[in-house]
């Protein structure tokens, strides 16, 4: 039997029932543990796993059902977690982290007994094999989303939709009738926001975290911990790895603070350069721009099922990595199986996965005043991009699925 967790972010749901899908057609048991009714699921697990002796194994992201939850874990005296329900029934844990370990200190220090994390970057591996060496730790990619009701009412099943058109030779006519140039599906949170913690700082500090984000700024390249270290044993030579640790810890606003930078100019500049952007994302409405009617936004926050519809109608998916430079953000997939082209700033990881304008369009963080031009030299011609986002959807489809990574984490359950 393998347990999820449902209701408590809704993009880690969205990917857990993906994974659940592909475990279920193999034939495994599984479980929905509800973290919006935890203690009632709890009771539910226990007898599932008491009366039956069933084996099983959590397979979460992001710590969730991991970190200290009150109705999971018997406290001391002291209100601090001591034993959880995975230990006491007996089950091993599989985590999933979707963003840099430095986000994770607190849950890390929890005594994890039977628990195999996995990163979505190899860098973060790297850390993690750094920082953490008893804690057993591999490379986990993310992988595309697709609407998970396929044949819902008024919409063909996707496969047989296309085999349809397949059949009648309208493919391309069909994709250039999709209704938006160049979609962006994710949130926006003003630089301004993490500019308020910064400045609840001491001056000295505060400088300090600023010319560690003005040498991301200057060379976006650069991973998080590399940069940091080498600013952190300017300041301290002798520091050792656990202080450096400690050191990193403090150091989300930095990873925030750049990542928002830089989705941020990314978008702006697009617009000022006349390329309209459909934003499927909450707060857009908040960006200042010369040229704001570029700027077409849904206006509220939506749902993966949503993301995964706007993208399927677009011609090009816009991504900004979230400072993933050895890794994929599930964006990119996604774009390549609804048939879009991606367009994104590179990572060691996607260089080796995929060529420029082969299965992939790239643009670089340091040189975004050229990617109006370059988004408008790719929407005057229709077939060539149609024809790289043919090829993107035949590689996605064949590695980059939540299949395929339920395939490499059967093999850990």
């Amino acid at each position: 039997m393998i347990i999820f967790c449902k209701n408590a972010v809704e993009t880690l749901s969205y990917f857990s029932a993906q994974l659940a899908e592909a475990f279920a057609a193999w034939g495994y048991e599984i479980f929905w543990f509800d973290m919006q009714m935890a203690g009632l699921s709890a009771w539910k697990l226990r007898q599932a796993v008491q009366q039956t002796k069933k084996e099983a194994v959590l397979l979460t992201f992001n710590f969730i059902g991991l970190s200290g939850e009150e109705e999971l874990w018997e406290l001391d005296d002291l209100g601090k977690p001591q034993i959880s329900l995975w230990e006491k029934l007996d089950i091993s844990c599989l985590n999933i982290m979707v963003d840099h370990p430095v986000y994770y200190d607190k849950a890390l220090k929890y005594r994890f007994p039977a628990v195999r994390m996995f990163c979505v970057d190899r860098g973060h591996v790297a850390y993690m094999k750094r920082f953490y060496p008893h804690i057993a730790c591999a490379f986990l990619p993310l992988a595309g989303n697709e609407l998970l009701f396929h044949g819902a009412e008024g919409m063909p099943a996707q496969d047989s939709l296309e085999a349809e058109e397949e059949r009648a030779g309208l493919l391309f006519e069909q994709w250039r009738r999709r209704k938006y140039p160049l979609v962006f599906t994710a949130n926006y949170v003003p630089v301004s926001n993490i500019d308020r913690q910064l400045m609840e700082m001491e001056p000295e500090y505060r400088e300090f975290y600023y010319e560690i984000i003005q040498a991301f700024i200057e060379h976006p390249n650069q991973d998080l911990l590399s940069c940091i270290e080498l600013y952190l044993k300017r300041e301290m030579p002798d520091l050792n790895d656990a202080q450096l640790c400690e050191g990193m810890h403090t150091m989300p606003v930095v990873d925030l603070w750049i990542r928002t930078y830089f989705r941020e100019k990314t978008v702006r500049i697009l617009a000022e350069g006349g390329v309209r952007v459909h934003l499927f994302g909450k707060d857009w409405d908040q960006v200042s721009c010369s040229h704001p009617q570029n700027l077409v936004s849904a206006g509220h926050m939506v749902s993966s099922a949503d993301c995964v519809q706007a993208i399927s109608q677009a011609h090009i998916a816009l991504n900004t990595m979230p400072w993933f430079k050895d890794g994929a953000h599930d964006r990119i997939f996604t774009a390549m199986l609804q048939g879009a082209a991606a367009l994104t700033d590179d990572s060691r990881y996607l260089r080796e996965q995929f060529g420029h304008m082969d299965t992939i369009a790239y643009y670089g963080l340091q040189n975004l005043e050229a990617l109006p031009q370059q988004v408008t030299e790719l929407l005057k011609d229709p077939q060539r991009l149609f024809e790289l986002s043919c090829r993107g959807k035949a590689v996605a489809k064949k590695l980059h699925m939540w299949k395929h990574r339920a395939e490499i984490l059967k093999e850990y359950v």
